[in-house]
């Protein structure tokens, strides 16, 4: 299932991608709707896992860091525990899989003898065959991945199994929100879950709200 985005979600996620400081508020006077329009719209693209989060990007080569790129050779089989190992590696930024029996990295380093340290590590992973190093010595453009432009259009995974909804699903609101399944049987299973949730949710709120009381109780009746 794909769903397509409006107007007012196109123009909200390309001010976003441009400064994604900008505040509920901000973004309404910019689109032309109300703040709670925008505000239902962030929530409901990012429970659909299109918004992964707001992150600060940082200028490396103000922090005098290196940035090096790395195209390492391996057979297909030994990919997914490549990928394992490589996303482990705190210096490796970005990874990539290219046609199923490479993977493409952007590392980064706090200075040389960092960066040969980590060469140093790849040499003892026996899966690698082969691969190549480049150091950056000029970012020209750093862009966001994502092409924001009309009829943009969105896969919907399941909320419960996580599988792509391929026709058919199952949309069902619960507290306020559109929530898509890909069955019955999911609908079910996460209707459970979220109920389990909340009454525990409430339940916690419920003893945080006593506790104070006795305490302050018993020191009034100290005096």
């Amino acid at each position: 299932m794909t769903m397509e985005l409006d107007n007012v979600d196109i123009r909200i996620l390309e001010l976003l991608q441009d400064d994604g400081r900008l505040s509920f508020n901000d973004l309404a006077k910019e689109v032309g709707v109300t703040t709670p329009t925008v505000s239902h719209r962030i929530s409901t693209l990012t429970d659909l896992n299109l918004i992964r989060g707001f992150q600060v990007d940082l200028d490396t080569d103000l922090l005098n860091e290196l940035t090096s790129v790395m195209t390492i050779d391996c057979k297909p089989s030994d990919v997914p525990g490549l990928l394992e190992r490589f996303e482990a590696f705190q210096e490796v930024r970005e990874l990539f899989v290219i046609d199923g029996t490479r993977l493409f990295a952007k590392v980064t380093t706090t200075d040389l003898e960092h960066r040969n340290r980590f060469l140093e590590r790849l040499a003892q992973i026996e899966q690698i065959i082969s691969y190549r190093f480049g150091s950056v010595t000029r970012t020209v453009k750093e862009r966001p991945r994502a092409l924001i432009h009309n009829g943009l259009r969105l896969t919907v995974d399941c909320f419960f199994c996580g599988k792509p909804v391929v026709e058919n699903p199952v949309k069902i609101k619960l507290d306020g929100k559109d929530h898509y399944l890909c069955c019955g049987s999911c609908e079910k299973l996460y209707r459970d879950k979220y109920g389990r949730i909340k009454e525990a949710s409430d339940l916690e709120g419920e003893c945080g709200t006593e506790g104070p009381h006795d305490g302050h109780d018993d020191d009034h009746h100290g005096h």
